[in-house]
């Protein structure tokens, strides 16, 4: 915790530090929509010769579950 809080202390330009951050956590959020929503479903189709959505779909109780009880 002190060593990020030394270079937190140390910047010079917050607004520029929180724009990077804040195009950090939007390119990661992109690539997780990307991966999630394009690149596993096809995989899926692709070895399964079934679209995913069905599947996606039944497993939305386990995923609601699973963030109401925050699990990992």
């Amino acid at each position: 915790m002190f060593l990020i809080a030394g270079q937190l202390v140390e910047q010079k330009d917050f607004i520029k530090l929180f724009a990077n951050l804040g195009y950090y956590f939007g390119t990661v959020l992109i690539g997780l929509f990307i991966h999630g929503f394009i690149v596993l479903p096809v995989i899926y189709s692709v070895f399964s010769r079934t679209l995913p959505f069905r599947f996606m779909l039944n497993m939305t109780q386990a995923v609601v579950t699973a963030f109401g009880t925050a699990s990992r």
